[in-house]
């Protein structure tokens, strides 16, 4: 493997115990501001708990240990490093709660990250790919700025606490995705014209994105322990990820008609191991084990 290549591995496991670290703290800030965020409403104590803060001190952290790892290697070397997040952050989550991890969490950790290293692995190959041109910018840019606010709009119609979860996991995954894309044409096209490039599509779309991401992460922890979302949004990010690397980038599907059918297999893998992960707050003290459906968040 290549030094540049083991770079990027190095930077991304940095990248991924930032994550861990702001994943939990987000899952700690849910449980102090309850009340769902989908409408606003409890955006005002969001932002002045001191956990909040924190979050975003960590999720920087991520942001530069990725744009350092996809400046070193492709997306698709960097994004399956994301399962590691999921094995650390689940009983990282439980330890900080004073609880233990269930037997059938460990099984959905195990299960959902299996399932996605492997779905990724036969998926794309790990060719150098480049970066999106101006067109493209602006296609990604702007339509996935479309769709989080969509789905942010939508979530607060869903009356079950664990699809709102799901939807808004799954829309935050896609953020951190998609801006790993745009981040790294942002830094090739700085690192080529300067500061000239600080207007370029993908550099004012990258923390637009990021930004929307987080608060939708934040928001799909509402009412969940940390697994489920968190799987959904492990899943979601490198999967974006790579169809913007091989849609706009240039790199290549290679998995032909056999990696298709184990793409589906693992697919269908890490959805029942992130049904494992669904453990409602209520359940955490032996309860029940799977979400209820809540009252109305309209």
């Amino acid at each position: 493997m290549e030094s540049g290549a083991l770079w990027g591995i190095a930077f991304g496991v940095l990248s991924c115990a930032s994550y861990t670290a702001a994943a939990v703290a987000q899952r700690r800030l849910a449980v102090r501001v309850s009340e769902p965020l989908t409408h606003g409403g409890p955006l005002a104590a969001l932002l002045r708990h001191p956990l909040w803060w924190v979050s975003l001190l960590f999720n920087g952290g991520r942001a530069g240990f990725q744009v350092a790892a996809v400046s070193h290697a492709p997306l698709t070397v960097v994004q399956p490093l994301g399962v590691l997040v999921l094995v650390f952050g689940v009983p990282w989550s439980a330890r900080s709660e004073g609880r233990r991890v269930s037997a059938a969490e460990w099984r959905g950790v195990v299960l959902t990250s299996v399932a996605l290293g492997v779905l990724l692995a036969v998926a794309v190959t790990g060719g150098g790919g480049g970066v999106l041109d101006d067109t493209a910018s602006l296609v990604v840019g702007c339509g996935t700025t479309v769709l989080l606010a969509v789905t942010a709009w939508l979530s607060g119609r869903v009356r079950s606490v664990t699809w709102r979860s799901h939807l808004l996991a799954g829309a935050a995954g896609t953020a951190l995705g998609v801006s790993s894309a745009t981040a790294k044409t942002s830094v090739a096209v700085i690192g080529e014209s300067g500061a000239t490039g600080l207007p370029h599509v993908s550099s004012l779309a990258t923390p637009v994105i990021a930004v929307l991401g987080l608060f939708l992460a934040q928001a799909a922890y509402q009412g969940m322990e940390l697994g489920a979302p968190l799987g959904v949004t492990t899943f979601a990010n490198p999967l974006s990820a790579a169809v913007v690397g091989v849609v706009f980038m240039g790199e290549s599907y290679t998995g032909g008609r056999i990696g298709v059918l184990v793409a589906t297999a693992c697919a269908l893998a890490a959805a029942y191991g992130i049904r494992l992960l669904t453990v409602p707050e209520a359940g955490k003290d032996g309860g029940t084990s799977r979400v209820r459906e809540s009252g109305n968040v309209s």
